[in-house]
């Protein structure tokens, strides 16, 4: 066999084996034009409350979303802002306590995002607590891009 073969048919094979990670193309999830992304930040240890606040928050999006969270346009992740490959974040988002943040992006870009505070005091009331972090998803979920650009301005 000639060196040109040789290489040709290890280019060909090449391309056709996939590695163990890899999923064809019309397979993986493609980022949404718009997603909304709820982020439970907590600390490394946590209490029964702050373990509360995470299992609501989480099954208020994925429960409420299940269709948009099914196909990546509501996300939800719990991140431990307290480790050191999250201080970036946590530090982008002002995170010194447990607290559940939601942002709204736009084609991968972070335009707008919001605390939500209250998830503290509707703890112990699981059906208002769903209903304030549904809401709120809602409307990131509606808004424009320029509406999402106007509501950041605001927090200015």
């Amino acid at each position: 066999m000639t060196t040109a073969t040789i290489i040709s048919a290890v280019l060909v094979l090449s391309s056709v084996v996939a590695t163990p990670n890899s999923a064809p193309e019309t397979e993986r999830p493609q980022p949404a034009d718009h997603q909304v992304v709820a982020i439970y930040f907590h600390r490394t240890q946590r209490c029964p409350t702050c373990k509360r606040i995470g299992t609501l928050s989480q099954e208020a999006v994925t429960k409420g979303f299940a269709k948009e969270a099914k196909s990546g346009v509501v996300d939800f992740q719990l991140v431990d802002f307290q480790n050191k490959k999250n201080t970036k974040l946590a530090e982008t988002y002002g995170i010194q306590s447990p607290t559940l943040v939601l942002l709204n992006r736009f084609e991968g870009e972070t335009v707008c995002w919001t605390k939500m505070p209250k998830v503290w005091q509707l703890v112990g009331k699981p059906a208002a607590f769903r209903a304030y972090v549904q809401e709120g998803v809602a409307l990131y979920l509606k808004q424009t891009r320029k509406d999402a650009e106007k509501s950041a301005e605001k927090k200015q």
